[in-house]
């Protein structure tokens, strides 16, 4: 019956929500047919009404370079200009000059403006030599005060300069495109409740206009947009789904979203599931109701008294029996669970005291390849170094360690846990006793891993395993520090007076036998002040009480609010923000910090 059920309803889902889809469609097709006949009509009309306006703007600006030819003493008298300028019914006249500089105006304030001095006005600097030079601008800040303006400007007839008249923002047909986007999205809803969006290009595009007017000028992650990974056409908006399809307006380079609710989408197709599922909880009920009741005329309390021992069985309490001796059916099922019990419970203590153990050995041996706190190589004193560590909740296997080679060079290996086991950890100190001689023989960080290759071709115990390892060779004469890292975390650099930047090409191809590996070697030459930090996965491990877990921008944040006079004041730097994110939750991998800087 249910499967019956079931099936019936993936059906009439499937088949509603197609045809929901399929409806959708029809009203964005429509609906953006309305939205492009009125762009293009709005946008024939805008051009149209521009052209007259900019025609009649340069014969007013034509007439006053003649009555200025004719009238050169207009010029000296600003209540003039002032009358001509209410007589051409423009918000204000300005003329220069040949060198440019503004000579009469009807704002005093203008007077003495050079053109030349700001990219809006410097546009008309070629009527001072080309008679013929006519331009009317588009509206935009006008240079010398910032004011939204629309300027128009001729060169002058009875000598070299410019003039000019201007319609402040108030008189300025600017009826942009974003206002028209925004008003035409606005009056063109999709069905009940959906939209139009309009966006600009870009990584994470700016809303240009949206039906929705509280959504212009946010981006697409300010309103929480993503996409469905699982349904192309869905998505999410401010954490409501959305049927979304991309549309295209005639002669409008931007794209354009359509957008509707699912909620208004699939309401039918909702309203019919609905009504089915109804119908079955309504038979279910009915059918339930019956069922309890021959149950209950059938089953003793003998059935209950199990049952209430078997729960507080299942809640932990092994303590609990069950003595229900009614009839022999019950007699043996009460033997057979007081049996099965007294089985889990010695099971369970064995259990927990091998774990114990394990943990316990575990950690000794992980203790040994870590770490202690503090600085390292004191006997070189040019270089200021430091690690730190921290274990995680459960058995770890990573190690640290630093050494000098033969040629008296310090250097230091991390190396990534291998699985979470005792034969892990042992395993990893194997590996430890290898890559010793391999370390202090080696010349460069490079010619240790290629030591180090060779050697464990032969091992059956690392044979086919991938390790993560970071090496990293000190020159305290040259103030130069050689790594290669293999698979580990990139590291970070702090240039004196900058900020902490991840080395992003620092990641190479992790240690195994497996198959060939080329593995690359960098270096680094410090300076005054510089800092070097290096830290395994296990510092991402960390998480809040919440559940989230710690982030690099958080590590980075972390790592330019630490001091930095010393390496071992950045590493309790970040220890400390680290805490103060995790409480005293531990990590769930092991930890290894490592920072680095050299002294002059």
């Amino acid at each position: 019956m249910t499967l019956g059920l079931l099936f019936l309803l993936i059906v009439v889902f499937l088949v509603t929500a197609v045809g929901a889809k399929r409806q959708a469609r029809v009203i964005i097709a429509e609906r953006l047919q309305d939205l492009s006949k009125e762009v293009s009509e709005w946008r024939d009309n805008y051009k149209r009404l521009r052209e007259n306006t900019d025609s009649g703007s340069l014969a007013k600006t034509r007439m006053l370079a003649r009555i200025i030819r004719y009238e050169p003493g207009i010029l000296k008298n600003e209540a003039h200009l002032k009358e001509l300028a209410a007589a051409l019914n423009v918000d204000s006249i300005c003329v220069s000059d040949g060198e440019g500089v503004l000579i009469a105006s009807s704002e005093p304030g203008f007077l003495g403006f050079r053109m030349d001095s700001t990219e809006q006005s410097a546009a008309f600097m070629p009527a001072i030599t080309d008679k013929t030079f006519e331009l009317v601008q588009e509206p935009q800040e006008r240079g010398i005060d910032h004011v939204i303006v629309q300027y128009a400007g001729v060169a002058r007839l009875d000598a070299p300069g410019i003039v000019q008249i201007a319609y402040e923002a108030d008189n300025v047909f600017n009826f942009s495109d974003i206002e028209l986007m925004r008003g035409i999205m606005q009056g063109l809803p999709i069905g009940g409740s959906g939209r139009f969006i309009v966006l600009e290009d870009g990584k994470d595009p700016v809303v240009f206009a949206s039906g929705d007017p509280s959504e212009n000028g946010l981006r697409l992650s300010e309103l929480g947009f993503r996409r469905d990974p699982v349904l192309p056409d869905s998505a999410f908006i401010r954490g409501k789904p959305f049927f979304c399809q991309f549309v295209t307006i005639p002669d409008e380079p931007r794209r354009v979203l359509a957008v509707m609710p699912k909620s208004e989408v699939f309401a039918a197709r909702n309203r019919a599931l609905l009504f089915l599922f109804g119908i079955y909880v309504v038979f279910f009920l009915l059918f339930f109701f019956l069922l309890d009741l021959l149950i209950r005329r059938t089953v003793t309390d003998g059935f209950y008294e199990v049952n209430r021992a078997l729960d507080k069985i299942i809640a932990g309490d092994l303590t609990q029996t069950v003595n229900v001796r009614s009839n022999p059916e019950f007699l043996a099922l009460s033997d057979g669970i007081n049996t099965v019990v007294g089985g889990l419970k010695k099971n369970l203590t064995d259990s927990r005291r091998r774990v114990k153990r394990e943990n316990e050995l575990a950690k000794s041996i992980q203790r040994t390849l870590i770490p202690a706190q503090g600085r390292l190589f004191s006997a070189f004193r040019q270089i200021d170094f430091a690690a730190a560590s921290a274990l995680a909740s459960h058995k770890g296997s990573d190690i640290f360690e630093p050494f000098v080679t033969d040629a008296g060079r310090p250097g230091f290996v991390m190396v990534e846990a291998i699985g979470d086991s005792v034969s892990a950890c042992l395993s990893m100190m194997k590996f430890r006793a290898i890559f010793q001689p391999c370390a202090v023989a080696a010349a460069s960080p490079l010619d240790m891993l290629e030591r180090g290759m060779e050697l464990f071709r032969d091992e059956k115990v690392f044979r086919k395993q991938f390790l993560s390892i970071f090496v990293g060779f000190f020159d305290p004469e040259n103030a130069r520090l050689d790594y290669v890292n293999a698979g580990f975390y990139p590291p970070f650099l702090r240039r004196a007076g900058g900020a902490f930047e991840q080395l992003r090409a620092s990641t190479g191809d992790v240690f195994t036998t497996a198959h060939p590996v080329e593995f690359r070697q960098e270096s680094i030459t410090f300076g005054p002040d510089d800092v070097f930090f290096a830290c395994s996965n296990g510092v991402f491990s960390y998480s809040d009480r919440e559940g989230r877990l710690f982030t690099k921008n958080m590590l980075l944040a972390s790592l330019n609010a630490s001091k930095t006079d010393s390496a071992q004041a950045l590493l309790d730097g970040v220890a400390s923000c680290i805490r103060g994110f995790s409480g005293e939750l531990p990590p769930e991998d092991d930890v290894l910090m490592a920072a680095v800087r050299m002294k002059s």
